[in-house]
């Protein structure tokens, strides 16, 4: 895959992004269709198991051009990124922002007795399983980033105590961390929607990814333009 190929591909990728938080929207306030909201659960969850196994193909054969990522911009590439991608633990700092704006908006509501049932009206029970998988996650997060400063110190000591900058087993470790990575990402995509056990609340989530990631696209696109 060339990188034009790449990039075209990414292209293709956001724009579906941006159908899936339409639909997410929509099936939001359609709350009564099970079928439309489930459908766009799907949809968005498939988006994102479909990206990581491109990415995971690109990387078998250039796991350098995967861990670089030229088809994202460099705002992304050198501000948002976390080994090639998202950071895990970034989606779990999303859930309590939109949680804690949520149930601010709905205080009065829920101190009547009145819940929304909505990432604002978190459960007690749910709010100490969030607590349990963002201490998961930062813990395999630091796992992985030991793994990448144990690679960078060896290719170091390597050059300089042999002059050379061959790469050695280093491509394997690099598509091995990045594999990990995506995987970390994954699981705490799916462990943080059982936890959401009402659709609302994983619409809601959901929704909140999509407009990170695409407003981090665009504010990219719009630096990369001269125009931030």
């Amino acid at each position: 895959m060339t990188q034009r190929q790449t990039t075209s591909s990414s292209g293709g990728t956001f724009s579906h992004l941006y159908q899936i938080r339409r639909d997410l929207r929509t099936a939001r306030y359609s709350l009564g269709d099970r079928q439309k909201v489930q459908f766009a659960l799907d949809q968005s969850i498939a988006h994102y198991e479909s990206y990581y196994r491109v990415r995971s193909e690109i990387s078998q054969f250039d796991p350098v051009r995967a861990f670089t990522t030229p088809w994202a911009t460099s705002v992304e590439r050198g501000v948002a990124f976390w080994l090639a991608g998202w950071r895990p633990n970034t989606l779990v700092h999303l859930l309590y922002s939109e949680s804690s704006q949520r149930f601010e908006s709905q205080l009065q509501d829920l101190l009547s007795g009145t819940g929304s049932g909505d990432l604002g009206d978190l459960s007690p029970t749910q709010l100490k399983l969030v607590d349990e998988l963002q201490r998961r996650t930062i813990q395999e997060e630091d796992e992985l980033e030991l793994e990448m400063s144990r690679l960078h110190e060896d290719l170091a000591t390597r050059f300089i105590e042999t002059g050379s900058a061959e790469l050695g087993d280093a491509l394997g470790r690099i598509k091995d961390i990045i594999a990990r990575a995506d995987d970390l990402r994954m699981r705490t995509l799916h462990a943080a929607l059982k936890v959401l056990c009402r659709p609302i609340q994983a619409v809601d989530l959901l929704i909140a990814a999509a407009d990170f990631e695409i407003g981090i696209r665009n504010f990219g696109l719009k630096h990369e333009m001269g125009g931030a």
